[in-house]
């Protein structure tokens, strides 16, 4: 008789994950550049516990109702559909709302000590 393989696995969709300890690399645009309707400002790169990086993020700034806001667009590629249709779909993106407000204060809190030490700068 063969014993089969049965590995106990249990998956708990409500617990919510360790916090893992994020870092910010981020790049200043030295102009801000047309992105299509947005500002891009800065590309930016999210380091995930010391040991995964998510690269090529960016950071936009848009007007909407008379004021400026600036917000973080992770990365994502273009598809070509059927016929003349355009797509684009994320490559890496935080899932829960929890890590997506980790992620994304993290990277605006660099970009904004970047920023301002820039706009103190003596031109």
């Amino acid at each position: 008789m063969t014993k089969k393989h049965n590995p106990k696995t249990t998956t708990d969709t409500q617990a919510q994950p360790a916090s893992l300890k994020l870092e910010a690399r981020v790049k200043l645009c030295s102009q801000p550049l047309a992105y299509g309707s947005a500002q891009l400002m800065a590309f930016a790169e999210l380091v995930i516990g010391g040991a995964f990086v998510i690269r090529d993020i960016r950071i936009l700034r848009v007007a909407k109702d008379g004021e400026d806001s600036v917000f973080v667009a992770f990365p994502s590629r273009r598809w070509n559909g059927d016929g003349d249709e355009k797509k684009y779909y994320d490559v890496a993106f935080p899932i829960t709302s929890q890590a997506y407000q980790e992620a994304t204060g993290t990277l605006l809190k660099e970009y904004n000590r970047l920023a301002a030490s820039e706009s103190a700068k003596p031109s």
